[in-house]
């Protein structure tokens, strides 16, 4: 495997963080306002970091499809922003992590092995 091969897969992993880190955002841009209006929360430093965020998924994301093929960077990716994001759901937001959410998760890592595999 070349190393572009390995620094798209790195990218795309960034990628997924990314929009995990704008969704989180989101979330406490809607928790940190007492009354939550969409004004309110446009103009929140929290949603400017979560439009931030998913700028930085976007870029990230068109890189790595300069390298791997879109039949599997979706999935993987799709895969990792949800399974990130229930997990750190948990530990920033007290969101509970139920074992229907773990044994999903697991699903969609090994899913992601499996796509990952050439």
């Amino acid at each position: 495997m070349t190393q572009t091969f390995w620094s798209a897969w790195i990218l795309l992993w960034l990628s997924a963080i990314g929009t995990c880190a704008g969704n989180l955002f989101l979330k406490q841009a809607n928790l940190a306002l007492s009354n939550p209006g969409l004004l309110s929360v446009v103009i929140s430093p929290w949603f400017v970091g979560a439009i931030a965020c998913y700028i930085f998924d976007l870029v990230l994301f068109t890189q790595a499809l300069q390298h791997l093929p879109v039949s599997a960077a979706v999935p993987v990716a799709s895969g990792l922003r949800i399974a990130a994001t229930v997990i750190l759901a948990d530990v920033f937001f007290n969101e509970h992590f139920t074992f229907n959410q773990a044994f999903a998760s697991s699903l969609i890592i090994a899913g992601i092995v499996m796509m990952s595999r050439p």
